[in-house]
């Protein structure tokens, strides 16, 4: 193989490379998460905006403060605030959610499942991103719970920002 060739090759590869890497850069936005208008019509947020480790979320109403702009990772499954994933804790029904260094585990990958204008979060164990009793109240918590079909507490809009 030529000189030339090679470095064609080679300047391809770097291309595709960059491409790829460009486009799984490009898939990580920030957002607010907002749950339906059944469901309330608040958003997730980090109390007194205290990004610490095991801190609970809880709904409130919305108002694009830093407490309530998350980074979803789609390629990683993961959501994020100051540094911290969105943790599931044990993985079972009725878990609170909470703010946990990322370690890459199951408890912090949430798969996210477009239903009509509106998106599930699915998370360990096959539970979904939920208000905690169906709350459509500020300050209720935020939890893992079984998935429905259109439970209006586990329906979020993403809201790009």
């Amino acid at each position: 193989m030529s000189v030339a060739a090679v470095r064609m090759a080679a300047g391809i590869a770097a291309s595709v490379v960059t491409l790829f890497a460009g486009t799984a850069f490009a898939q990580q936005y920030q957002a607010a998460l907002q749950i339906s208008p059944q469901g309330g019509g608040h958003c997730i947020d980090v109390p007194n905006h205290e990004f610490v480790r095991d801190q609970q979320l809880q709904m409130q109403d919305c108002n694009n403060s830093p407490g309530q702009i998350f980074s979803y990772d789609p390629a990683n499954m993961r959501l994020t605030i100051g540094g911290l994933c969105i943790d599931a804790r044990g993985g079972q029904p009725g878990d609170l959610v909470r703010l946990w260094p990322c370690d890459g585990g199951a408890n912090q990958a949430w798969k996210a499942e477009q239903k009509g204008e509106f998106t599930k979060l699915v998370g360990a164990n096959g539970l979904c991103l939920d208000i905690r009793y169906g709350s459509t109240a500020a300050g209720a918590p935020v939890q893992s719970w079984n998935c429905g079909d259109s439970e209006p507490n586990q329906l979020w809009r993403l809201q790009r920002k």
